[in-house]
């Protein structure tokens, strides 16, 4: 009797949710810190302004949030249910990677919420000289392994279904198998059978 395919292969679920785990907290541990630091002007001068991660980047904490709940579901939910968890990590992980990557193009934008709190102008201006911590690429780099590890448990489970798939099949037309086998009637002996007013079906 040969054993299916899936149960020759060891389950790789694990590691991937380990890893899209890994990937959603490291993207929300990131958020924590400050990304981008400069000086703004102000009346009186310039003033120092910084922006956390969760404020230059918001969408990428809440998506690392959300990877987190599918990372749950897919431990909790049954085969449909897991696969658009699978499904919600690949594209929560390309979008906390590609909002982590915005201010490191554009670092004056993510301080122009604080340099207008600390000008009190809604006009306010960004020096030259923003620096740029590496959180960010924390924050990138999170979001890629959750992607990855989404797209590893999407593969997985349709090459699951594949096999199974068509074991049942060769299950079924395998001579011994338990199945009942279509029954074979002799033409000659159904025309007798008619000849007779009888029904050779029965």
């Amino acid at each position: 009797m040969s054993t299916p395919l899936s149960a020759q292969r060891p389950s790789r679920r694990g590691p991937l949710l380990l890893l899209a785990a890994l990937g959603a907290v490291a993207a929300l541990g990131a958020g924590a810190p400050t990304w981008v630091s400069g000086r703004a002007a102000t009346a009186t001068g310039t003033a120092a302004v910084l922006a956390a991660g969760r404020d230059a980047a918001p969408v990428a904490t809440a998506l690392a949030l959300v990877s987190l709940a599918a990372v749950v579901a897919s431990t909790l939910g049954r085969r449909a249910a897991r696969l658009v968890a699978a499904l919600v990590l690949v594209a929560g992980g390309a979008g906390v990677l590609a909002a982590s990557t915005g201010p490191v193009r554009d670092p004056a934008a993510a301080l122009a919420a604080p340099a207008r709190a600390a000008s009190g102008t809604t006009e306010a201006r960004v020096q030259a000289g923003v620096d740029v911590a590496p959180w960010p690429v924390v924050s990138a780099v999170g979001g890629g392994l959750v992607a990855l590890a989404g797209g590893g448990l999407v593969l997985g489970a349709r090459r699951r279904e594949a096999p199974r798939t068509a074991g049942r099949y060769d299950r079924d037309a395998r001579p011994g198998s338990g199945a009942p086998a279509p029954a074979r009637q002799d033409p000659a002996a159904a025309w007798d059978a008619l000849s007779h007013d009888e029904d050779p079906t029965r």
